[in-house]
C-alpha cells in the first residue's frame, strides 16, 4: 500500500508540474485584447517619440498628462522622485532650455507585461540646445502601464550616464 500511495505522490506531483508549465505558456496574458503582441513595438516607439518630444519642446502639460501621479523615477546621480510633480519640477529646473534627449534607436527594446503594459528600455543620448553632438550617453527602463484607454509612464530608471569627451 506504501508504494502505491508514493507512485500516486509522484504522478500527482509530475501531473501538477505538467499542468502549471502548460497554463503559463499556453494561457500566457497579451497586454490588452485591442492590442496585439505584433502592434506593441510600433506601440512603444510611438511613445517614445511623442514623451520625448515633450521633454524636448518643455511641453510640461503634455509631460504631466504622460504620467501617473505617483510616478517613481529613479536617477543613479541625482537620486529619485516619487511623485509627477515632482518629476515635472525637476524637468523644468534641468531640462527646459538646456538639454534634449535623442534614442539611439537600434538599443529601443520593448517587452509585454501582461495586463500591465510594456517595458521600454534602451540607451539615449543628451545634446545641448541648439548643438547637434552627444554629450552624454544613458541607458533606461521604463514600465508603461495601460488602463485600457491611455498610456501612463510609471516607472522610469535612468542610469550609466556616461560624460562624451571630445
Amino acid at each position: 500500500m506504501n508504494g502505491i500511495r508514493r507512485r500516486f505522490r509522484f504522478a500527482a506531483c509530475w501531473f501538477g508540474a505538467a499542468m502549471y508549465i502548460a497554463s503559463s505558456t499556453l494561457c500566457a496574458q497579451t497586454v490588452h485584447p485591442d492590442i496585439p503582441d505584433s502592434q506593441l513595438t510600433q506601440v512603444g516607439k510611438d511613445l517614445d517619440k511623442r514623451l520625448f518630444d515633450a521633454f524636448n519642446q518643455c511641453k510640461l502639460d503634455a509631460l504631466t498628462a504622460m504620467h501617473t501621479p505617483y510616478v517613481e523615477f529613479y536617477h543613479d546621480l541625482n537620486g529619485r522622485i516619487l511623485n509627477r510633480e515632482q518629476f515635472v519640477a525637476a524637468v523644468k529646473r534641468n531640462i527646459c532650455g538646456k538639454a534634449q534627449r535623442r534614442l539611439v534607436e537600434s538599443s529601443l527594446e520593448v517587452h509585454p507585461m501582461a495586463k500591465v503594459g510594456m517595458i521600454l528600455a534602451g540607451q539615449h543620448c543628451f545634446f545641448e540646445v541648439g548643438k547637434n553632438q552627444c554629450i552624454q550617453t544613458a541607458r533606461f527602463f521604463m514600465l508603461w502601464k495601460f488602463d485600457g484607454k491611455e498610456w501612463h509612464v510609471s516607472r522610469v530608471f535612468s542610469y550609466d550616464h556616461q560624460d562624451i569627451t571630445s
